[in-house]
């Protein structure tokens, strides 16, 4: 009896049974990069962060039967009935020169302000699908939430120019106009600093949801939106808070460059610069430090 000899096979080499990979070049997905890579990674969708803002803006009342019309009514009729109650029932209005036009702007524009404290709220549990679903800077949802309120505000703001102009007779607008639209653009980047921290608080916090709208009433009531602080604020301690208040400092300046054809000093600039700017940093670098923690929020 014979046996066949034994078949003999190659030894399998390394590049046929498996694939060698280098693990040091390996990340987790949802990792948290450093900063200054993540800030290049939000550059490289801004092409999409604007086209989605472009796509959203405007569409806020498009169910209803006024549509976008009511992004202007609404604030209108809000201050129409700040001025009514504290106007003319509290004399909110003495000593001030041309109180609607003052009451239009500050209603309107902290409007712009408080936008950014409410946008925030709970704004990573809603995306929690987007978030779990792709890899991306996370910090592109808010950026891309305001972005849409800069474009949905510019109707209300012009709205509220020209009403606050129209009070005026006999007194028409300087070039110091013009200023208004850098005041604008420092108040949308103020309100994503303040939309990056609330984001993050409310992620991890959501109790805190039911304190944001009282937080941006009491903010609202301290402003000087319908009143003038010095008037009111008769303790200095009290007035020197009040006028620190970096809502107050935005109202007066739109106001002064519109109403009163007054150009900021170089020391409000550059406080308004560090206000905004400053709480941008402040914010994308608290936003940043919880990144990798997003994904787990249920």
């Amino acid at each position: 009896m014979f046996l066949k000899p034994q078949e003999t096979r190659p030894h399998p080499t390394p590049d046929d049974s498996a694939v060698i990979v280098d693990a040091s070049k390996l990340h987790p997905l949802h990792s948290r990069p450093k900063f200054f890579n993540y800030l290049a990674g939000i550059w490289n969708r801004r092409h999409f962060i604007i086209a989605d803002a472009r796509g959203r803006s405007f569409q806020s009342q498009r169910d209803m039967v006024l549509g976008r019309l009511w992004l202007v009514l609404s604030p209108l009729l809000d201050a129409a009935m700040y001025g009514l109650l504290f106007g003319l029932l509290l004399r909110t209005s003495r000593d001030i020169e041309n109180f609607i036009g003052f009451l239009i702007i500050g209603v309107i524009f902290f409007g712009f302000i408080q936008g950014g404290l409410i946008a925030g709220s709970g704004m990573i549990r809603d995306s929690r699908s987007m978030i779990s679903a792709f890899s991306f800077p996370r910090a592109s949802i808010p950026i891309a939430r305001i972005t849409r309120q800069f474009l949905d505000n510019s109707l209300p703001a012009l709205v509220a120019l020209i009403a606050a102009l129209s009070f005026q007779w006999g007194k028409p607008p300087g070039w110091e106009m013009l200023l208004v639209i850098p005041l604008y653009v420092l108040i949308h980047i103020f309100a994503l600093g303040l939309t990056l921290i609330v984001a993050r608080l409310t992620a991890f916090f959501p109790d805190l949801r039911s304190l944001i709208p009282v937080a941006g009433r009491a903010w609202f009531y301290v402003s000087g939106v319908f009143f003038s602080v010095e008037r009111f604020a008769t303790n200095p301690t009290i007035q020197d808070i009040m006028v620190a208040n970096p809502a107050y400092q935005f109202l007066q300046a739109v106001r002064g460059v519109v109403l009163y054809q007054t150009v900021p000093s170089v020391e409000i600039w550059l406080t308004l610069c560090a206000w905004s700017f400053g709480l941008l940093i402040i914010g994308l670098v608290y936003f940043w430090q919880a990144e990798e923690r997003y994904v787990n929020v249920r």
